[in-house]
């Protein structure tokens, strides 16, 4: 009735004023045209790479001036065989097959960085791809719910015993901090950021002996880069 209401009025003016000059055809037109301008164009997977930041780009970021990619990956990795329990494995690393499984997604890219054999910074970025923003913010709120499950866990293959930090949802990403007990001098944790821009889930994992909010940074400054237009 509201509605009704508010077009009997309009069109009252247009009665009483005389030349309103817009006929229904018109009135269409615009309100189709601004309707369409609100949904932003679906990021293709051809843009993918150049969302990724750069070594330099990340360095002050992480704390950090000789990071440089040891890896690029086009495809998922899979390292759920290496934790327990499983549960944990969308907090341990960024880009696992097993987390994505069954989201719908279309295509990944994932660089990995550190600053030489001895590192003492590591990065994992990473962007998935889905075939629309409603998928991919599906995926985000799926997350939000996983995440909390996971309180601590253990690298089968090393020993390592990690505690997971406060979940946040702040800052626009959803992130937390995983520590390693009994690290060697000087500590080691991982942060774990997740940010969704149109059709497009953003993954950062960062490690070193204080991360701090790198994970959410890095991860913020990929999602910008992201079209919504």
């Amino acid at each position: 009735m509201r509605h009704l209401t508010a077009a009997l009025a309009v069109a009252g003016v247009c009665i009483l004023g005389a030349g309103c000059g817009v006929d229904s055809n018109q009135a269409n037109v615009k309100s189709t045209t601004t309707k369409t301008s609100l949904i932003p164009r679906p990021v293709v997977e051809r843009e993918l790479d150049a969302l990724l930041l750069t070594p330099e780009q990340i360095n002050p970021m992480m704390g950090a001036n000789g990071l440089a990619v040891t890896k690029r990956h086009d495809a998922m990795s899979d390292d759920s065989a290496t934790m327990q329990p499983i549960e944990c494995l969308a907090i341990d690393g960024a880009a696992q097959a097993q987390v994505y499984a069954n989201s719908g997604f279309t295509a990944v890219r994932d660089r990995a960085l550190n600053d030489g054999d001895n590192f003492t910074h590591y990065v994992e970025e990473a962007v998935v791809l889905f075939p629309t923003a409603k998928q991919a913010g599906l995926f985000l709120i799926a997350s939000t719910l996983r995440w909390p499950a996971c309180h601590s866990y253990t690298h089968t293959q090393t020993g390592t015993q990690w505690t997971v930090g406060p979940i946040s949802d702040a800052n626009g990403a959803l992130s937390t901090i995983a520590t390693q007990e009994n690290a060697r001098a000087g500590g080691w944790a991982c942060g774990r950021a997740l940010a969704v821009r149109n059709n497009v889930i953003v993954d950062v994992n960062t490690c070193s002996p204080d991360p701090k909010n790198s994970a959410v940074d890095i991860a913020n400054q990929i999602a910008a880069k992201v079209s919504t237009r």
